[in-house]
């Protein structure tokens, strides 16, 4: 293969077939090992940049974190519709 000056990674390898008794499993490589710690996950969803500023602005003014007060929105809408 030459290099034509792009340094391009080279493709993920492929997935190995694994049987276990009768059942035919797919066994994909993996770096990651790390377990989760806590029960915090990773929250990204699209909003407006008004709504991601006025819960900023929001953070700073009640001296909160962004996480705190979508906990405090979800307990106050759970209160008006009812729990999930």
């Amino acid at each position: 293969m030459s290099n034509n000056g792009l340094d391009i990674a080279p493709p993920p390898r492929k997935a190995q077939k694994a049987s276990v008794g009768s059942i035919n499993v797919e066994v994909t490589p993996t770096k990651f090992k790390k377990q989760a710690e806590s029960e915090m996950v990773q929250f990204n969803k699209r909003i407006t940049r008004r709504t991601a500023d006025g819960y900023e602005m929001l953070a700073i003014k009640t001296r909160k974190k962004v996480p705190e007060l979508l906990t405090e929105a979800l307990e106050l809408l759970e209160e008006k519709h009812g729990k999930v």
